[in-house]
């Protein structure tokens, strides 16, 4: 599938989040561009994002009325993260979610803990994927950032990576844990860039170096020899949960600027290099449960929104 084929089916709007991702950051549409807007207005009354809705409660919530995160992928912060991944605006619906997800699990740093159980934060980074899962939901539907809950979230995010120490006590014994720097990056990512404090900046440039450290294509973050990281960075997935991999980290790094970085180049050929023959890119892994089931993961079909991302990189990058 060339260039022009791919792109011509990416623009298909029976997908209207991948519809509207292509015509924005692909495409390139103005903020205030007729096209784009009425594109972004469909996601809101045709497929998943509508599904979802039609399963929230009248009092805001999902799954669940005592807690907002668990259970796990089916609760009130997930369908909010899921509603972000797919490009959902904030309407009254949202902000209902929104608001408990705040008022019920925010700490007064601004992160997000589990306050029971053997989840409980002992230091910043602890969960600390859960921390930017959470505040990337919050931020991709819309939450301002004049709104104050959004700003400690986004101050304890931006402190976190800052401080360099990313030890987390739920990795294999404690030690840095880069899923959670790639989670924290894509919190940024989705700030506009004249809206980027100077703390965000610096937020962001700390995490990327700690991750240039590494060769991305062959990643080894593990301190402890004979203990290689998890096969999952390999595999290209969405929506993605805890985990991270080589796309969503080549993703978040071309939207923060460093799409033409040397560092970044083999990454992007690793990614290249899993094009499928007929054109496009397979999805290998995806959430254990999806609320309402909108991807499956094939080996061999193309799929949008891995494609979509795959040619987002490679455009930005000049490769494409």
């Amino acid at each position: 599938m060339e260039k022009e084929r791919l792109l011509a089916w990416l623009l298909e709007e029976e997908n209207p989040s991948v519809h509207y991702f292509t015509l924005r950051d692909i495409v390139g549409l103005a903020e205030d561009d007729a096209q784009l807007n009425e594109a972004h207005s469909r996601i809101m009354m045709h497929g998943p994002v509508l599904e979802i809705l039609a399963l929230q409660s009248a009092a805001g919530w999902w799954g669940n009325a005592d807690s907002m995160i668990v259970p796990m992928y089916t609760s009130t912060a997930w369908q909010v993260i899921l509603l972000a991944e797919l490009g959902a605006s904030l309407d009254d619906r949202i902000m209902k979610a929104v608001d408990l997800v705040f008022s019920q699990t925010q700490a007064e740093d601004g992160s997000f803990p589990r306050l029971e159980g053997r989840f409980v934060k002992h230091q910043p980074m602890d969960l600390f994927c859960n921390d930017a899962l959470i505040s990337f939901g919050l931020a991709g539907v819309g939450v301002s950032l004049q709104d104050g809950r959004m700003n400690r979230a986004l101050k304890f995010l931006a402190h976190t990576l800052v401080s360099g120490d990313y030890g987390c006590r739920f990795n294999d014994e404690g030690e840095p844990c880069a899923w959670g720097v790639v989670k924290g990056l894509r919190v940024f990512s989705v700030i506009k860039e004249a809206d980027r404090t100077e703390l965000m900046q610096k937020a962001i440039q700390t995490g990327a170096e700690y991750l240039f450290d590494q060769v991305l294509a062959k990643i080894d973050f593990s301190q402890k020899e004979g203990n290689p990281f998890s096969k999952h960075w390999f595999r290209l997935g969405f929506p993605r949960s805890y985990q991270s991999d080589v796309l969503q980290t080549a993703f978040v790094l071309t939207k923060l600027g460093y799409g033409k970085d040397s560092r970044l180049q083999p990454t992007i050929d690793f990614i290249a290099n899993k094009q499928l023959t007929a054109g496009g890119w397979a999805l290998e892994e995806t959430w254990n449960k999806l609320t309402v089931p909108f991807t499956k993961p094939s080996k061999v079909k193309p799929n949008k929104w891995i494609t979509w991302q795959a040619y987002f990189v490679l455009t930005k990058s000049g490769r494409i």
